[in-house]
């Protein structure tokens, strides 16, 4: 059976976000859509959590060597 996650839950697995802009980043697409458990209550499931964070993990430059500028300098 899936695994729902609460709101509070999310900060356990690395979602360090307030709830408007989880609104926000679900509206656009950016991340995973809550279900409705109940009127008035939603959850996310876990598996698209943990999923959502690693591909963020998986995405991120190499910031030693990295070319990337929009990262701002580098300091050893």
């Amino acid at each position: 059976m899936p695994k729902l996650l609460t709101f509070p839950e999310l900060a356990a697995h690395g979602i360090r976000l307030g709830r408007r802009q989880i609104d926000r980043l679900e509206a656009a697409g950016r991340f995973p859509r809550r279900v409705q458990i109940s009127p008035g209550r939603v959850g996310s499931l876990a598996d698209e959590i943990e999923g959502h964070v690693a591909e963020a993990i998986a995405r991120r430059p190499a910031l030693i060597g990295s070319n990337d500028e929009s990262l701002g300098p580098v300091h050893a």
